[in-house]
């Protein structure tokens, strides 16, 4: 039998071998028909591109290779094998062959019979079964749109096609949600501008930026003028003057508070599940509550995959993998995780993050001059020197979120996220032997129901908890007895529902009502013993229960006007007490190519973060989680907006003003020891405008955004005089390029801001006496950004695909004082007693690679 088989395979080989074709004057499409068959090819080619071709061939069993040279010098046409089975067949010159695959970038399934045009030609074709599709050879200057349903557009120029055959195209599924988008592309690929004023970010689509080797939420919305970070961290986010504890953070509708790893530098948010993001600077929806500024509502995936995929990485801080699992064809299932491995070796990477965090160590003589800046003289390298730490520290995180397509207009979710950060770190200054130990977590899991019935009502459930853990343990020890020693503990455990129904009443309005309940609860114990200080030991634990009541009306007219009117009710046990927040937000085109906005409401914030102006001892994250009491009132802010938009052929020109006040900032003058007693109060006042010009040449990007503010504190405990705030950076100006090229994205961007203001301080009998609050400044910062990405693809047919990235910040190393603090010592030769000046520069260059594997 076997033998049998094979003499058939062997005939039918020789059958196929054997070919003689005789072409006189013939047309090039029917030779190429009919080799098609006999060589069981697939010829890809334009109508145009074989038109009014007439050949003369003769075939005596030639090779395949040895009948496409003679067809191309026949014809003059280009004849491309692709693949062991397809030719592509394309005309020389200024034009170019244009094919390719089309996959979402997801779950990398093939779309089929997606459209595909040329828009001066108003021609095009339907891509097949596999996602694939060919124009034919057309002019390189040419641009194609691709479309699919439920994905968004994408134009490219037919030139792009030339750096490789058929490339495989990623399409991007498209938020059908009311707010529909207004500029895509609002600074660089996967940020856009929403009608209603917010910024949308979508990850997936989230091009290169300076500085950053792969996408981090968090350091990318610092690139939008008004949104910046005084301390360079990706969590310390100060949007329009306010404070990183005034936003409102959440992870898949779970409000979270602590949102960062390694002190902040970078996100607890696995980039590579991150979905999208929705960013306000101000004019929120009323379902966004019990926070005074910004609003950085992100999402994970909410589509269930449709074949297994995920992928893995490592860069000069931590390792991660995720993965997106069909469980059925309704349910799927994704997971990720990341930990570092700086407790086991550390990269220049991560040296040059843990000198910023800890060298807030750094003792500068001469307390009462102003730091240079950024160049250390020989006695400061000297002192450096003598200066022995050690630090054991690692951070991880995971979630998992699962996902039901209950039906087809019904799904369900379930996300869960917990993080993680742990320090042991130790300086021994050749006087004290200072240590720290800190962990932090973050835990939290979320429940949704969304869907729609009878067409015009939508409808959604979601509940949430949250927890947040703090320990911190200081110790400061001379000659191994202990002279100062603190301990801070804070827990916040938050469990919250949100019900809303929203009514279409035509394609234009819409009108949504919603309730929300939470019940939190704080935690915090400190304790602090001395030897200039009296011993403390406070602790309190304090609930609150929130009823809110949302309502929320949408107009949308034909010229893409905007107007949101909402209001928001809540009554708050901690103080027994209600309070209205009206909000208004309205955008109109006053032309085709101009658009007014302005915005308006009125916020309220329970729980908040103390301020601290003055502090005597080292520390490193020790910000307190407290609720409003009669000492403490809730935050209230009003603020108002008003602004102009202009957007034409890549222009893109934006100009923003706002005021905001906030009362009921609170503040510790000496650290915690007084938090009942000497605990003070006060305002805020935020004068502010913002700029962003934006402009795409081709595969060219260039942006530059500047912020103007003006923040003044007002605390009549400190300081009878209005003083700036510890955030008052008057000038933010930052400009960024990005260029893409083949597989290639690179990008540059250089950053200046004003120095922050510091509060002078001196000893006297000694005790620290303290001037004006605030009335001195830091010297100005700058620093430079550069990085690159290269993508890959293992192979045409695979989806196994890939990228190297790199990036370096502050090229050029400048580093100057961001922060100052004091501390009371004794000298330990002299006895006498000191005044110390810690000092915190800046990131200092930071070089990073990263390697990423899909699968």
């Amino acid at each position: 039998m076997k033998k049998t088989l094979l003499l058939l395979f062997f005939c039918t080989c020789s059958l196929q071998a054997q070919i003689t074709k005789n072409y006189n004057e013939t047309p090039l499409q029917q030779v190429l028909n009919e080799l098609s068959e006999s060589y069981d090819l697939i010829f890809s080619f334009s109508d145009e591109t074989v038109k009014n071709k007439i050949i003369t061939l003769a075939i005596n069993n030639t090779p395949l290779d040895e009948i496409l040279t003679t067809l191309k010098t026949l014809t003059h046409l280009n004849f491309k094998k692709i693949s062991d089975r397809q030719v592509i067949v394309s005309s020389p010159n200024n034009k170019v062959e244009v094919c390719g695959y089309l996959f979402d970038e997801t779950t990398n399934e093939p779309l089929s019979y997606a459209s595909i045009s040329i828009e001066s030609t108003k021609t095009g074709t339907i891509a097949n079964d596999d996602g694939f599709f060919q124009l034919g050879t057309i002019d390189q200057n040419a641009s194609i749109t691709i479309q699919y349903v439920g994905y968004k557009d994408k134009v490219m120029k037919a030139s792009s096609f030339k750096a490789s055959s058929c490339p495989r195209i990623p399409l991007f599924i498209e938020s059908t949600s009311l707010a529909e988008v207004l500029i895509v592309e609002y600074i660089t690929t996967g940020i856009d501008k929403n009608i209603d004023g917010s910024l949308g970010i979508s990850n997936e689509e989230l091009g290169i930026l300076p500085g950053q080797s792969e996408p981090d939420i968090f350091q990318s919305i610092q690139l939008i003028p008004g949104i910046n970070s005084p301390d360079e961290t990706a969590t310390g986010i100060q949007i329009r003057g306010g404070s990183p504890d005034q936003n409102l953070v959440l992870w898949d509708d779970i409000k979270m508070y602590n949102t960062g790893h390694f002190f902040g530098m970078f996100s607890a948010f696995n980039p590579n599940v991150v979905n999208s993001a929705k960013i306000f600077k101000g004019g929120a929806d009323p379902k966004y509550g019990d926070r005074v500024s910004g609003v950085i509502d992100i999402s994970s995936d909410k589509k269930v995959p449709k074949k297994f995929n995920g992928g893995a990485g490592v860069n000069g801080t931590h390792a991660d993998i995720f993965m997106k699992v069909p469980v059925s064809k309704p349910v799927g299932l994704i997971l990720s995780g990341r930990r570092s491995y700086t407790d086991v070796f550390e990269t220049p990477t991560y040296n040059a993050l843990s000198e910023k965090v800890f060298q807030n160590t750094k003792i500068v003589e001469n307390p009462n001059q102003t730091p240079v800046t950024g160049e250390e003289d020989d006695n400061d390298e000297e002192e450096r020197e003598e200066v022995i730490a050690e630090n054991n520290f690692f951070f991880y995180d995971a979630s998992a979120k699962l996902i039901i397509d209950a039906s087809e207009n019904d799904k369900i979710l379930a996300s869960t996220i917990y993080t993680n950060n742990d320090l042991a770190f130790e300086i021994n200054d050749e006087e004290d032997l200072i240590t720290d130990d800190l962990e932090i977590q973050n835990k939290g899991a979320s429940l949704s129901w969304e869907g729609t019935k009878l067409e015009h009502f939508h409808h959604s459930l979601k509940a949430y908890y949250s927890k947040y853990d703090s320990d911190y343990l200081y110790t400061e020890r001379q000659e191994l007895q202990i002279e100062r020693q603190s301990v801070r503990k804070n827990t916040v455990e938050d469990v919250g529902l949100d019900f809303n129904i929203t009514y279409d009443l035509n394609t234009k309005n819409s009108l949504m009502l919603g309730y929300q309940f939470s019940n939190s609860k704080v935690f915090y114990a400190i304790t602090r013993e001395a030897e200039f200080e009296t011993p403390i030991n406070e602790s309190g634990s304090v609930k609150n229960n929130a009823n809110t009541i949302y309502a929320n009306y949408k107009f949308l007219p034909k010229n893409k006007s905007f107007i949101n009117l909402g209001i928001r009710t809540s009554h708050y046990s901690i103080v027994d007490q209600l309070y209205i927040e009206p909000r208004v937000n309205i955008e109109y085109p006053i032309t085709n190519l101009i658009r007014i906005k302005a915005t308006g409401e009125l916020r309220y914030q329970p729980i908040s973060q103390l301020i601290e102006f003055e502090d005597t001892q080292l520390r490193l994250e020790n910000n307190l989680w407290i609720h409003a009491n009669q000492e403490v009132p809730v935050l209230k802010s009003t603020q108002f907006s008003t602004g102009l938009l202009f957007s034409k052929k890549g222009w893109n020109f934006e100009v923003d003003g706002y005021y905001k006040n906030i009362n009921g900032l609170t503040s510790v003058t000496n650290g915690f020891n007084t938090i009942n007693s000497d605990l003070s109060t006060g305002k805020s006042t935020i004068y502010g405008i913002d700029l962003l010009l934006k402009k795409k040449f081709e595969n060219f990007r260039t942006w530059v955004g500047y912020t103007f503010n003006d923040i003044k504190y007002t605390f009549s405990e400190i300081q009878e005089a209005s003083f700036p705030g510890n955030n008052d950076i008057t000038h933010n100006f930052r400009i960024s390029n990005t260029y893409e090229i083949n597989d290639w994205e690179f990008s540059l961007g250089w950053l200046w801001r004003s120095g922050a203001p510091f509060t002078d301080a001196d000893l006297v009998n000694d005790e620290i006496v303290y001037g004006a609050a605030n009335a001195k400044r830091l010297p100005e910062y700058h620093r430079l950004d550069l990085s690159a990405i290269y993508r890959f693809d293992f192979n045409k047919t695979s989806n196994w695909r890939g990228q190297i990235g790199a990036s370096i910040q502050n090229i050029y190393n400048r580093q100057v004082p961001i922060s100052i603090s004091y501390r009371v010592d004794d000298n330990a030769t002299t006895g006498e007693i000191e005044l110390d000046r810690l000092q915190q520069e800046s990131l200092g260059i930071t070089p990073n690679v990263v390697l990423r594997i899909y699968f």
